[in-house]
């Protein structure tokens, strides 16, 4: 089982990061909202059942949580922290299962089904332009988000025009549309096309 090592703050102040000994998640971020159904995943539906949880980032060596304003870290963290460790590693969604009798490789095995990525409105012609911006945001944004406990999905790319959402403790933080938002910009502008404009959804 997992083990919560520390609870570190964000630059969101509604955001803190749960550190993991172990992982709990393969493959790509997930993400969940307040509101919104969770469809396989017993960890992420038991967490946001948590009064006051209103949205989970999770990768393989943390778990974001953003609480509700009305409600103080001290009646969310304990909760949070039991679910954590008392979540059975084998359920884990998108760790690969090798090849073997009754099971192809790479099936994913656990408690459900692996979350499939939102897919990326895109023109084909802008296909190898957004291969560029993402190897981009790959090498010099998403790493630095991640140490915040926070990420970065591309949902649609248009005219230049670049569609991001921010997730986990970026998503209400005050320099996702400040301070992040001008450095993204201008490193995508100098290292991509300068014609780019970034432009955040929440």
């Amino acid at each position: 089982m997992p083990n919560v090592t520390a609870v570190m703050s964000t630059p969101n102040p509604l955001a803190n990061k749960f550190m993991l000994d172990a992982p709990l998640y393969t493959g790509a971020p997930r993400h969940f909202s307040a509101g919104v159904a969770v469809v396989g995943d017993t960890l992420g539906e038991s967490l946001l059942a948590v009064p006051g949880v209103v949205e989970i980032y999770c990768t393989g060596g943390f778990i974001t949580i953003t609480r509700d304003p009305g409600t103080p870290w001290s009646a969310i963290e304990p909760a949070v922290t039991e679910l954590i460790e008392g979540h059975k590693a084998r359920r884990v969604i998108g760790i690969a299962n090798p090849a073997g009798p009754g099971g192809a490789a790479g099936a994913a095995i656990g408690a459900g089904e692996a979350v499939a990525e939102e897919p990326v409105e895109v023109e084909a012609d802008d296909a190898e332009l957004l291969m560029r911006i993402n190897q981009i945001l790959d090498e010099h944004i998403r790493p630095f988000l991640d140490q915040d406990g926070g990420g970065l999905d591309v949902v649609k790319l248009k005219e230049f025009t670049l569609t991001v959402r921010y997730k986990g403790a970026c998503g209400g933080c005050p320099s996702s549309s400040t301070g992040t938002l001008f450095a993204i910009n201008n490193l995508l502008q100098n290292y991509v096309d300068d014609r780019l404009l970034v432009e955040p959804i929440y």
